[in-house]
């Protein structure tokens, strides 16, 4: 019971400083911003070593960690990414959240390993002493906010739409329902592909195999996603990605062995990577980077919040209805074609300069 309150402050206060994390990227500057984040958040994760009896310390703690924690999320980072480049900006964008995926893996195992070989106390202050040590010189180092001498195009820093102007445009709103189909479709099959298979008899052994593929195939899309909106127009980048995760569904509904759902896990796991790609990148190409951080913030709290509180919702009633996932995943792959016809309804060759002018022409 105490955990779950602590866990649910953490992630109260998450959601309240989410709010204004892009609008402090870009008053601020992503740089100031993490690395305060980061250095807090090492001394608060370290500092759960000292836990004593008091249930208001343990409460206090988790939530000042969900308050800070925001500020460590990816949306300054891809702030600061965009702005630093412009004709590889897709590849940047791609190799910085393979690192994202990798540590979200990777973490968890590290800290198992770590609680079996020491106690929790221990664990704590390895782990905050590792932000401390490791991430923040090399964020100190490596990490810098670009001037305007060093990008080779510094108009693109400053010009585009404002927070305003961009919640008022039709394509922004259009945008944010097709990510938040997208994550309510890619949630729901990491929520059941286990169950699924296991309800068509297939062992365990082989349930894990195909697990196992997911993320590598994330990886993977996430690099060729981000390499292929450098060089071929974006929208066409995100419709294949889009064709990629129909086809997975597809292939289950035709029929669920195990040689399907490797190959369904491989495509869908590909597909994934568009949202946290091509989500940033539509936004810097569609609003500019004037206020990037915030807009950017605003649909990266629609479309993975609402998407991935959506998804296991649509599962379990899609179950409930026909007493089978393989049924419900008529939920995803409708919901997922709509995304691909809503998609198509945005211009290959639109910028912020024309949005601005049409919505101008629109009041």
């Amino acid at each position: 019971m105490q955990v779950s309150t602590a866990t649910a402050c953490s992630g109260v206060a998450a959601f309240c400083s989410m709010l204004v994390v892009g609008w402090l990227s870009d008053r601020f500057g992503a740089r100031r911003l993490i690395i305060l984040s980061m250095s807090l958040f090492g001394v608060l994760f370290a500092s759960l070593s000292l836990l004593t009896s008091y249930l208001w310390f343990f409460y206090t703690i988790f939530a000042i960690l969900g308050l800070i924690g925001s500020g460590t999320s990816i949306v300054p980072y891809a702030s600061l990414i965009s702005r630093w480049f412009t004709t590889r900006r897709g590849l940047a964008l791609g190799v910085m959240m393979c690192g994202t995926v990798i540590g979200v893996a990777i973490w968890p195992l590290i800290s198992v390993v770590l609680i079996e070989r020491f106690d929790l106390r221990v664990c704590y202050a390895l782990i905050g002493g590792a932000v401390l040590l490791i991430a923040l010189p090399v964020l100190l180092l490596f990490l810098k906010q670009p001037r305007h001498s060093a990008v080779s195009s510094i108009l693109n820093q400053t010009s585009g739409l404002n927070r305003r102007e961009a919640l008022r445009s039709k394509t922004f709103w259009l945008l944010v329902f097709v990510f938040i189909l997208h994550s309510a479709i890619i949630t729901a099959f990491k929520f059941i592909l286990s169950s699924l298979m296991a309800e068509y008899e297939i062992s365990d052994q082989s349930i894990n195999y195909v697990l196992l593929l997911y993320k590598p195939a994330s990886l993977i899309g996430l690099l060729v996603i981000g390499l292929l909106l450098d060089r071929v127009p974006a929208l066409m980048v995100v419709a294949l990605s889009f064709a990629a995760i129909i086809l997975g569904f597809s292939l289950l509904l035709v029929g669920v062995s195990f040689v399907s759902g490797c190959i369904a896990a491989s495509l869908i796991g590909f597909g994934a990577g568009a949202e946290m790609v091509a989500v940033p990148y539509l936004i810097s190409l569609y609003f500019g980077m004037r206020s990037f951080g915030e807009i950017y913030n605003y649909s990266f709290l629609l479309s993975g919040g609402l998407g991935g509180v959506l998804g296991p919702v649509l599962m379990n009633m899609g179950f409930n209805l026909t007493g089978s996932y393989r049924h419900a995943l008529y939920l995803c792959f409708v919901p997922m074609l709509i995304a691909a016809v809503l998609l198509l309804r945005l211009r290959l060759s639109q910028s912020f300069k024309e949005i601005k002018t049409v919505e101008r022409q629109e009041v």
